[in-house]
């Protein structure tokens, strides 16, 4: 079980100096480092503004342990639950870099008091607590349960509702969520002198032997079995012969799960959808797709609007972003999605619709616009992306029919200068039923701007926004998806940037969404878990930022603009743009899990995980341990040598990685990384970007023109099979 903590103090006291207002003053309309003043060396605050419960909030928790000390067992439970009913939701440091609801600070003090006062307390909280569990009982209210376990934890009723909730997830497919709730039903006490910061339920009679089987079974159905074989022997220490229901009957819980261990075995793979429905194929931001056939020639190519592109004097130095696996002057900026036969990919301007098995217009009337901006064309129109730090990365997410696309200017956050205001841009959502009706158009407030398409879960449609300031704020909005109406916003972070107001930015940020919870990597200095039904923050993760660089120079994380959390079994995988490292979060509560050994500076897409190894590309492609003693270490890489061929971004099928250079694919064995096929792309008149599969072809999405190869029906291991290590061939 995850109940580490690994967390470094990054809540220092916000600052912004005099010295950069006065820079900011003197720079003219249009702003060029080395010129009237301008460095382009940055040195940014350390600290992360979050909404934090404040001082007089922490005043009473310590009043809270006064009352304690001096036994006013009444006393400590009145101040407690006037805490947890007035700020409960506001944010507390739980340690250095971690924050969690001042509600749940009051949960982890209530674990720790005496017999006597969480008596008292109880019989305050378990007449409410038990109206709740029976809503549960009479009507399956779920949500009855879950305010169990957010307000009233340590009630008599706590124990029963987490069971409760574990069984649920389980039984819906959720097993992360189903994990998190039965390890919280074990006790736990932290090392002697060491603050509680994972929460446990204190006492409860239930059987945990029963509880720890199930948590066994979950690791068995995630398809970890070596890793259920280890924690089989450490059950077989705790439990050798104990009893318990699993599976519908009254077992030896040891002698099950080894049987259910050797059943699984034989399990069938899950079918895989040919659909790719959103950036990374799905809102967990990985996902593996159907194998494509082998690849044979160009069965069709179709033009797409180039990126924008900085055309400026030579006189004029601009800030730039390093170009990671793809080109400076003609990034990869679209990432197409599929739905059936249907590909869609978008610009800033146009969304096009293009039947993937034809490559001609999807619904024949000669047009590819599903959609078009009315200043399409005009000299307005063409005047978006030209002049921030940042490149707009152009996704879309197709739910229920319908096509969600973040429209318009790619800048998210203005220069705090006079006169460098660009035009807004704005959610689109199309009816895919009527050949892309537009069914309504989000805009939002001055100041305020969309990073991305959005995730949707029925009749809810969020999105990461930027709120323009010096240091820029990071929030995450929920509309209607009926309306396009907001329905609430949730602020979560704010920090500086190396722009530090004086140059637009263009930032891409994307939610991540498993079961009712939403993971937002702010790149701010921040990891965020929301709740999906009102955005509430269950708890907010800090790490070490790169406060100092060069804008000249930038350092090649800065490239990781499109890099949402990848969420798997329980644990966040993130690529922060303003860190080196790859960081492992756990889901469930924000703790670090890991920090990758090495800086990883150049890894800018994460493809999935396998084999307990997650995979990443940039300029090489990477394997790194996820589990066990060498997380965060390299197993593999390639190319080995000094070559960086990486161009563009891969996928994952069940057995394989296909990873895009310039000039070639290379597929890989996932587990081994062992590459088994080299398909050259010049003999096929085509060259790399971006892959993805559409009706059962390989698809590669440049910067100017998607390319599409028609279906062989030879072996994959068939074609230039070649041994791991050995340079592509001239």
């Amino acid at each position: 079980m995850r109940r580490r903590e690994s967390e470094r103090s990054s809540a220092l006291p916000l600052a912004f100096g005099g010295v950069c207002v006065a820079i900011a003053l003197c720079v003219p309309a249009r702003a060029q480092v080395g010129l009237m003043g301008v460095t382009s060396r940055y040195d940014l605050a350390p600290g992360v503004q979050v909404e934090d419960a404040g001082r007089t909030v922490q005043t009473l928790l310590e009043r809270v342990d006064a009352y304690l000390v001096d036994g006013k067992w009444a006393e400590a439970v009145d101040t407690i639950r006037q805490v947890m009913g007035e700020s409960g939701e506001k944010l507390l440091p739980v340690s250095p870099n971690r924050h969690v609801p001042t509600r749940t600070i009051c949960h982890l003090k209530l674990v720790d008091f005496s017999p006597e006062a969480l008596q008292l307390y109880r019989d305050l909280a378990d007449p409410i607590a038990a109206q709740w569990f029976e809503a549960w009982q009479t009507r399956r209210d779920l949500a009855a349960l879950e305010r169990i376990v957010d307000e009233a934890f340590v009630s008599h009723w706590g124990d029963d509702a987490l069971a409760a909730l574990a069984e649920a997830s389980f039984q819906a497919g959720h097993y992360a969520r189903a994990r998190s709730y039965w390890e919280r039903i074990l006790p736990f006490d932290p090392p002697d002198g060491t603050p509680r910061t994972w929460l446990s339920f204190p006492d409860t009679d239930m059987n945990l032997a029963e509880i720890r089987a199930r948590l066994v079974m979950l690791t068995i159905f995630e398809g970890r079995l070596n890793e259920a074989e280890s924690q089989l022997v450490d059950f077989d220490r705790l439990h050798p012969r104990a009893r318990g229901r699993l599976g519908g009957g009254d077992v030896v819980l040891l002698d099950a799960l080894r049987a259910l261990i050797e059943e699984s075995r034989t399990w069938p793979e899950l079918p895989q959808g040919a659909d790719w429905p959103t950036f990374a194929g799905s809102p967990l931001r990985h996902r593996q797709v159907v194998e494509p056939a082998a690849v044979g020639q160009i069965v069709w190519q179709q033009t797409i609007e180039p990126p924008m592109t900085n055309k400026r004097p030579s006189l004029f130095v601009e800030p730039k972003l390093p170009p990671v696996a793809e080109n400076e002057p003609a990034p990869l900026t679209c990432h197409p999605v599929v739905a059936g036969n249907l590909l869609f990919c978008s610009s800033p301007m146009e969304i096009l619709a293009i039947d993937s098995t034809t490559g001609l217009p999807a619904w024949g009337d000669g047009t590819r616009a599903a959609f078009r901006d009315p200043l399409y064309g005009t000299v307005e129109g063409g005047v978006l992306d030209t002049d921030g730090l940042g490149t707009a990365r152009h996704t879309m997410t197709i739910a229920d029919s319908r096509l969600y696309a973040r429209m318009g200017s790619g800048v998210t956050v203005l220069s705090q200068q006079p006169g460098r205001a660009r035009a807004a841009n704005y959610l689109v959502c199309l009816d895919l039923r009527s050949q892309g009706r537009l069914l309504w158009k989000a805009v939002p407030e001055d100041g305020w701007a969309y990073e991305g398409a959005p995730l949707v879960r029925g009749d809810d449609v969020y999105v990461a926004m930027r709120r323009s300031e010096i240091r820029p704020q990071a929030h995450v909005a929920c509309l209607d998806a009926r309306t396009g109406t907001r329905r609430w916003i949730q602020f979560v972070c704010a920090a500086e940037t190396p722009s530090r107001g004086i140059f637009a930015e263009l930032t891409n940020g994307l939610l991540t969404l498993d079961g009712d919870t939403l993971y937002f990597s702010t790149n701010l200095g921040a990891v965020a878990a929301l709740s999906a039904t009102d955005g509430r923050i269950r708890w907010l993760t800090t790490y070490p930022r790169a406060l100092q660089g060069n804008l000249l120079e930038p350092a090649d994380h800065w490239a990781r603009d499109l890099t949402p959390c990848l969420a798997d079994r329980g644990t966040l995988y993130v690529a922060p743009a303003d860190a080196p490292h790859i960081l492992a979060i756990a889901a469930d509560n924000g703790q670090l899990l890991w920090r990758s050994s090495a800086s990883l500076a150049d890894v800018v897409h994460l493809l999935g995980v396998s084999d307990d190894c997650l995979i990443a590309g940039g300029r090489k492609l990477v394997w790194i341990h996820a589990r066990g003693a060498e997380a965060g270490h390299v197993r593999s890489h390639w190319p080995e040598g000094h070559e960086q061929i990486g161009y563009g971004r891969g996928f994952l099928t069940r057995d394989h990685v296909w990873w895009p250079t310039r000039t070639d694919v290379f597929v890989f064995d996932k587990r081994t990384a062992r590459l088994v096929r080299r398909i050259d792309l010049a003999p096929r008149g085509a060259g790399g970007g971006h892959l993805l599969v559409a009706a059962g072809q390989l698809v590669i999405a440049a910067s100017d023109r998607l390319t599409a190869f028609a279906a062989e029906s030879r072996p994959v291991e068939s074609e230039n099979t070649l041994a791991l290590g050995t340079p592509p061939p001239n």
